[in-house]
């Protein structure tokens, strides 16, 4: 099967970690269908690339440079229609198009399905459709909400990543059947290896420091687990960001209780998670968490809040629930986590988890969604 990828978001030389996971995603897919990516970014220059990623997986990425809101627009369609003219010339039509989050790409679907009779599938990941968000979906403009139903009601089949998201798109955007596939794991890298049990737990963070990931919130609960018991540490990989070292500086907990490694590529990642004993997520909300997922996969039990998909990925054999923003709870399961580390097994959840979440159980169900397009 042909199919061509209209990512809103994906991975490009001037942000080369903004839809890393759809990318992924694609790596996944080509195993089982021919996949083409395209994908339009606008900055300061003008450029094409292509890349070859293996024998069934092509990504083109256009660079545009930025001008009005109108030309942009046109810009958008007119660098789609070169792309589709192209693919058409060389591959012929494909069996179909895949969207990667609804808004900007979903535009060209519709006009692709409207002129060229191109089924579409819609892959949302964005968390968007939560009032936990400042810029949520119903705060958006009314063309942006317009569009998104549009793209929404259209489209062939709808996939989402968590049934939570599904929900919430079922209640702010269109009733529409959907389907759960996740994000997608590589576990070549995320793999199991036995925890070291050592006289200093090790939890670890991952994250962008956005503020609903509430980096605050855990640094606050570290404080109080510290009045507690001093035989843990927190390490937090990501874009470092002044306001928490400095909160962390100022109760005394920097680099003794609170350490920042900043930014690492997806291999060190891997090699983080397996550093540690466990993962904290404290997020307000989540669409999924591909952190967390990657942690399962190397038999790392997780604390996530209890809230939007990543609620729906722990159980009592592999981690704990905190309720949002609740700095007790999360000091409550953090003891827990340090005291009943044995009771979990830890080669269970790994085997589990890549059983879910490997390039080869996520690609077959999206090949076998596109199937039923084609019967």
């Amino acid at each position: 099967m042909k199919i061509i990828w209209l990512c809103s978001w994906y991975p490009n030389e001037n942000d080369i970690f903004t839809g890393d996971f759809i990318q992924r995603q694609a790596v996944a897919v080509s195993a089982f269908a021919d996949i083409e990516v395209v994908h339009v970014v606008f900055c300061d220059k003008n450029d094409t690339s292509v890349q070859v990623v293996n024998s069934q997986l092509k990504e083109t990425i256009y660079y545009k440079k930025k001008g009005s809101i109108l030309s942009n627009l046109w810009d958008y369609f007119n660098l789609h229609q070169t792309f589709l003219k192209r693919y058409r010339n060389t591959k012929g039509n494909p069996n179909a198009m895949h969207v990667q989050i609804p808004i900007k790409a979903g535009m060209v679907a519709l006009w692709f399905k409207f002129f060229y009779k191109m089924p579409y599938i819609v892959t949302e990941h964005y968390g968007i459709y939560n009032t936990y968000l400042d810029d949520h979906f119903e705060s958006r403009s009314t063309w942006f909400r317009f569009l998104t139903k549009q793209v929404v009601k259209n489209a062939d089949r709808l996939t989402t990543v968590s049934y939570s998201l599904g929900d919430d798109m079922n209640q702010l955007v269109a009733k529409k059947e959907f389907t759960v596939i996740s994000n997608v794991v590589d576990t070549t890298l995320f793999q199991y290896t036995k925890p070291e049990r050592r006289e200093i737990f090790q939890f670890i963070h991952i994250s962008n420091m956005i503020p609903l990931k509430n980096i605050q919130g855990i640094i606050e609960s570290a404080e109080k687990l510290w009045q507690q018991r001093q035989d843990f540490v927190v390490v937090i990989v990501g874009s470092i960001k002044e306001e928490y070292v400095q909160v962390a500086n100022e109760k005394q907990l920097l680099n003794s209780v609170i350490v920042f490694k900043g930014e690492v590529s997806y291999k060190q990642i891997a090699t983080e998670i397996k550093e540690s004993q466990s993962l904290i997520i404290f997020s307000d909300t989540e669409s999924q968490s591909c952190v967390v997922l990657e942690s399962l996969c190397c038999g790392r039990p997780a604390i996530v809040t209890n809230i939007g998909g990543v609620k729906e990925l722990i159980d009592e054999s592999n981690g704990y629930k905190v309720n949002v923003k609740d700095t007790n709870d999360l000091v409550e399961k953090m003891n827990c986590m340090i005291d009943r580390y044995d009771s979990f097994n830890t080669e269970e959840i790994s085997k589990d988890a890549i059983a879910k979440y490997s390039y080869n159980s996520v690609g077959k169900q999206f090949y076998n969604l596109y199937r039923t397009l084609n019967p």
